[in-house]
């Protein structure tokens, strides 16, 4: 195994038990640094410089990663674990200057903060204490773990978040992310500005109820059906030409003007007059 991209992380909500798995098991609440996901990792002792989602960092980000102070201790970290056996990932917060959502302070210097470990012999993350004693030992950030506990319900649970997001209020943060480094790794994470909405359906799974296709709409179709039947050189009561016609074009014209297809296809185009459809 060489590089894992970091887990895409939801909130409490979007979780697959909606929180019910995080009841009763230890819940830590960090808070969430507001820049870029960069990681560093060793292949075959070569230094790797990972984004979120790409295992070759862009350039732009790999070349702001070694100016910053962390990046030579982060390295003697990665040196270290190897010469007792660990292949790990150290997953950290590239801080600019200015925050994206800019909810931060302006910073002086650019910095980097560590937020995980993940370790490719045991295929799990290392407990925050582990983050943390090594990231002291290094002298390298960590992400402030301002929260342990183990929730009985969902109440207590969502009082917990509540205050963790006052906290990031406080001290300026985007917003927490909540880790549970149980048999199931279950992490997740809250922001400020991001409104609380309920959970819709996914596009397509609610089929939409069009109101039924007026009159000047129906002919319309019929006679986009027609032109292209004397185009052909076809008979307009010639109903296998004509037919699968009519049908496109009143489908085509359901689509463009957000109406129900007529159910009553053959009925219009045997009901309707020619010479209606001709003018």
């Amino acid at each position: 195994m060489t590089w894992r991209k970091y887990p895409d992380v939801e909130p409490i909500r979007r979780l697959r038990n909606e929180g019910r798995e995080l009841l009763g098991k230890p819940v830590y609440l960090t808070e969430k640094r507001d820049g870029e996901n960069v990681s560093l990792w060793f292949d075959n002792y070569a230094i790797r410089i990972s984004s979120h989602n790409l295992e070759e960092a862009s350039d732009d980000i790999k070349n702001r990663m070694a100016r910053v102070p962390e990046y030579e201790r982060a390295l003697e970290l990665l040196k270290s674990e190897m010469e007792y056996h660990r292949d790990i990932i150290l997953y950290g917060e590239l801080l600019k200057t200015v925050s994206p959502t800019r909810l931060e302070p302006k910073k002086k210097y650019p910095h980097w903060i560590l937020f995980d470990i993940f370790d490719k012999i045991t295929g799990r993350f290392d407990p925050y204490e582990k983050v943390y004693q090594l990231g002291f030992q290094f002298k390298i950030p960590v992400v402030r773990a301002f929260d342990k506990f183990v929730p009985p319900d969902i109440n207590d649970l969502n009082y917990h978040v509540a205050y963790g997001l006052r906290w990031c209020a406080r001290h300026k943060r985007e917003g927490l992310v909540g880790k549970c480094y149980g048999v199931e790794e279950i992490f997740f994470k809250e922001k400020r500005d991001i409104p609380v909405l309920p959970k819709i359906p996914r596009e397509g799974e609610v089929k939409p109820q069009y109101p039924a296709m007026p009159e000047d709409r129906i002919l319309r179709g019929l006679q986009h059906a027609y032109d292209e039947c004397v185009k052909n050189g076809w008979e307009w009561r010639d109903k296998s030409k004509a037919m699968p016609l009519v049908a496109k074009h009143l489908t085509l014209e359901a689509r463009e003007h957000n109406f129900m297809v007529p159910r009553n296809i053959y009925n219009l185009y045997i009901d309707i007059p020619e010479e209606k459809i001709k003018t």
